[in-house]
């Protein structure tokens, strides 16, 4: 696959909240592509990046741990991650791995940004 079928736009979500629209599978490929979108997105405290996997078709290992380490950047800084519209396949590889336990997991938005 190649670099022109990933795609990440940010835009506001709320006023303490950032949505990130991801497009791409995330594995070998796109998880560097994301990261890299993840590194220039600023988390403050109280505020909440929602990741909308809507577009993500499949997600292997890395990019599990991707998510992971993103929650975990986001948390430290006194914000949080949520992971919005999963496909069936994300969200079956989230279930196995048991990291839809400690990743909170929306089905989709509300229309308020959450």
């Amino acid at each position: 696959m190649s670099a022109s079928h990933y795609h990440f736009s940010l835009s506001g979500g709320g006023p303490r909240e950032r949505v990130l629209m991801v497009r791409g599978r995330l594995d070998l490929s796109g998880v560097p592509k994301l990261r890299e979108c993840l590194l220039h997105v600023s988390h403050s405290p109280g505020s909440r990046l929602l990741l909308d996997l809507s577009g993500v078709p499949s997600c292997d290992a890395l990019g599990l741990g991707l998510l992971v380490a993103a929650a975990r950047c986001a948390r430290h800084s006194g914000g949080d991650l949520c992971l919005v519209a999963p496909r069936p396949a994300v969200a079956q590889a989230l279930k196995t791995s048991g990291l839809s336990r400690i990743l909170p997991v929306l089905p989709g938005f509300d229309g308020q940004g959450h």
